[in-house]
């Protein structure tokens, strides 16, 4: 935990101690990416080596390569031991022949490889990469191993703590040849078949040049009686208008030395002919012979010029091979290495491409393009392509041919008139806009003439029964509007009646209810009456009914009376 601060107490404040402040410190963050990339790098032939017995670099037992351009502190940046590094011989150069020759302006004459006395870290060391296939790990299966060794003892380096032995997956290196030999991993170069051809061409044309000189200084014939003193003195010094001094005039015979170029120019021609047959650069190749149009036609010009090209097309057949054995390694070590994702674009759209998820890709082949003619044969072959499907188009064979396929007859061409991009002048039928529909979709397909015109007649009729519509409806319009306006009429008389008959009938409600209303005051008085006239019968019954009891009473009275005297 960092130290703490306190501030300086205030003398005579008498208050408590303030909180400790915590240090800080200055903080510097350094982010690091890793740049990664795979290189095709040459190598000299002096500097690699293979085992005797093979026939190819994927299948060899054994091959190394010397590395000869590092030096003491690169090695030691790369993590090699330093001491081991440091007693390693320095590198004093290579003393072969193939080097030798390619060295022209004395650069390894100046290879010392002990560096500077004051600077030994830059001095040459000899690093040599091995890769063979042995048994390391006792298994019983050998596998392909990476071995690195320094000095001329071939001493095993150390890389961080451990020694460089490890397992490989395929050997880094690509091989061709122009001229492979069978059965045999070194093959021959274009200088191995015309140097022969070659040294017969200098001493012919050497020879030539002697008879010349001969003509242009021809030997002269003195005889010794006719030699002064300066004769030879003088015969000794050619140059034009000379004076030779004889003892007489006359006394020099001048030879005249044979004429051999006529041997010897056709000998040349055919030396030149046999060089062209073996590297199939003629001078057709080269240019327009100036005998090239005589007698001849443009087809026969055409072959001869498409003949002498075999051998080199043969040739960058044969040097594509390697090339494509080198795409196959950088295609592996991405695969093996690829940590980022590239956007690249492919068929004319941008996309990601991430190498990690090659892991699984075993399947991948690489093709060689090469072209096949001139730039005029194969816009001669395009245009053929072109007319083929011009005539099935004719001939309705549209499920043969599509927009996609003239797209791409279209653009061949564009790419053979020299033209790197074919959108500048078509467009492609199979671009897709934001939305995910086509951009470009194609037009209607022309209809036949008989169903054209019976399409128009059609058409007509149809405008014809649209118009007669048109009248009908325009008609139907104004009978609607005639009996609308009959129908509001019809309305308005109706409700005029409608108003009349509910005012008649207003006046007969009220003259029914005036009439009800005295025909319930009539009836009020007539049940008034009659529950008057009720009551009084209903008096008079109740008046009688009491009379009866009365009068039954007195008599009952009338009769218990005498019973009860007699009694007594």
């Amino acid at each position: 935990m960092a130290d703490m601060q306190t501030l300086p107490a205030v003398p005579g404040a008498g208050l408590p101690s303030p909180m400790p402040l915590p240090m800080v410190h200055d903080v510097v963050v350094v982010t690091t990416r890793k740049l990664a990339q795979a290189k095709a790098m040459g190598v000299p032939p002096e500097e690699f080596g293979i085992e005797r017995d093979a026939r190819g670099i994927r299948d060899c037992n054994y091959c190394f390569h010397e590395i000869v351009t590092k030096t003491e502190a690169q090695l030691i940046a790369e993590g090699y031991d330093e001491d081991q590094v440091k007693a390693l011989a320095p590198y004093t150069g290579k003393t072969d022949i193939e080097t030798m020759e390619r060295d022209t302006v004395q650069e390894h004459m100046g290879v010392s490889g002990s560096g500077d006395s004051m600077n030994t870290a830059s001095r040459l060391v000899k690093i040599t990469e091995h890769y063979i296939r042995i048994d390391y790990e006792g298994t019983g299966r050998p596998c392909l191993y990476q071995v690195i060794t320094g000095g001329e003892d071939g001493q095993i380096l150390r890389k961080d703590g451990k020694e460089c032995i490890e397992p490989f997956d395929a050997i880094p290196f690509a091989a061709t040849t122009p001229v492979p030999m069978p059965h045999r991993f070194v093959g021959r170069s274009i200088a191995d078949l015309v140097m022969p051809l070659q040294r017969e061409k200098t001493a012919m044309k050497r020879g030539a040049l002697d008879n010349l000189y001969l003509h242009n200084n021809p030997r002269v014939e003195v005889g010794e009686d006719k030699a002064g003193p300066s004769t030879i003195n003088d015969l000794l010094v050619s140059r034009i208008g000379g004076v030779v001094r004889t003892k007489s005039v006359g006394a020099l015979n001048w030879q005249t030395a044979p004429n051999v170029s006529g041997a010897i120019f056709p000998m040349l021609q055919y030396l030149d002919a046999e060089l062209e047959s073996r590297t199939g650069v003629s001078k057709q190749s080269q240019g327009i012979d100036a005998n090239a149009l005589q007698n001849q036609s443009a087809t026969a010009v055409a072959q001869v010029f498409s003949a002498s090209q075999m051998r080199v097309k043969l040739i960058a057949r044969l040097m594509a091979e390697g090339v494509r054995d080198i795409f196959s390694l950088l295609h592996g070590t991405i695969r093996k290495h690829g940590q980022q994702t590239a956007t690249v674009r492919l068929r004319s759209k941008w996309i990601q491409v991430n190498p990690r998820n090659w892991k699984t890709r075993d399947d991948m082949t690489i093709n060689v393009g090469l072209g096949t003619g001139s730039k005029a044969q194969q816009f001669a072959q395009t245009m053929a392509i072109a007319n083929v499907q011009k005539e099935l188009i004719a001939g309705g064979k549209t499920n043969l041919v599509g927009d996609g396929e003239l797209y791409n007859t279209a653009a061949e061409l564009t790419k053979i008139m020299g033209h790197k991009n074919p959108d500048r002048f078509f467009k492609d039928p199979n671009e897709r806009g934001p939305d995910g529909q086509l951009a470009n979709p194609p037009p209607a397909p022309p209809q036949d003439p008989k169903i054209a015109a019976a399409n128009a007649k059609a058409q007509l009729e149809m405008q014809q029964m649209q118009a007669r519509a048109e009248i009908e409806r325009i008609q139907a319009q104004a009978d609607i509007a005639v009996q609308n306006r009959k129908a509001e009429s019809e309305i308005a008389i109706a409700q005029m009646k409608a108003r009349l008959e509910a005012q008649l009938a207003l006046m007969q409600y009220g003259l029914d209810e005036k009439s009800h209303s005295w025909k319930m005051v009539l009836d009020g008085m007539k049940m008034e009456h009659d529950e008057r006239r009720h009551q009084h019968e209903t008096e008079r019954t109740a008046i009688d009914m009491l009379g009866k009891a009365m009068d039954h009473e007195a008599r009952q009275a009338e009769r218990d009376q005498p019973q009860t005297a007699g009694g007594e």
